[in-house]
């Protein structure tokens, strides 16, 4: 049990990600460490953001906390995605609740998203499809995925992964060999 909430940037360049992350949202330290740390800043209600491309040789990976919604992070997405004209693609699940999205931005415009919340009402609890832009009438059959407000768990960790594979992402060419791994933990003041 637990959360995976990760973005992926197709790109090289750290540096202009976290320039972009400073521009947006107030930052008080940044610390390298060699290892990921999702708890690390989070006292006084601050978060923690962890920016690393120790995966993927052409990707950098983003770790986010979407602590108020999983539409959270979208305006910063997709002003980060137009402004490096990549692809970013978004995964997160959280399985104590059942609340999953994968989502992807392409050059600015969001392209697809598919989201499952939880909810309760009157002492019964569901997860349903709350969102399903830009996925096609195929793509819904071959997957099984529900009319929108249905029960549904599409969503986890094994179809996120497929998500990553199906864009690119996951492929052998793209791993780099394990080495002095680093990860840059942010404090993102809230």
């Amino acid at each position: 049990m637990g959360t995976f909430s990760k973005a992926y940037i197709k790109s090289e360049k750290i540096s202009e990600v976290l320039n972009e992350l400073k521009k947006y949202y107030t930052i008080k330290r940044i610390e390298k460490l060699n290892e990921s740390k999702w708890w690390y800043y989070s006292e006084n209600g601050n978060e923690t953001i962890i920016l690393s491309n120790n995966y993927s040789k052409y990707w950098c990976e983003l770790e986010l906390e979407f602590n108020y919604s999983v539409y959270f992070y979208d305006e910063f997405l997709r002003r980060l995605s137009k402004k490096l004209n990549t692809i970013i693609l978004l995964g997160y699940y959280q399985s104590t609740i059942g609340n999953g999205r994968i989502a992807e931005f392409n050059n600015g415009q969001l392209e697809l998203s598919l989201v499952e919340l939880y909810s309760s009402y009157n002492g019964f609890d569901k997860i349903s499809l709350v969102d399903n832009f830009g996925i096609s009438e195929k793509i819904k059959n071959e997957l099984n995925i529900p009319r929108l407000g249905e029960d549904s768990s599409v969503i986890d960790n094994d179809f996120i992964n497929v998500f990553f594979e199906n864009k690119g992402l996951l492929s052998d060419d793209n791993f780099k060999e394990y080495s002095d791994w680093s990860y840059l933990h942010l404090e993102k003041i809230n």
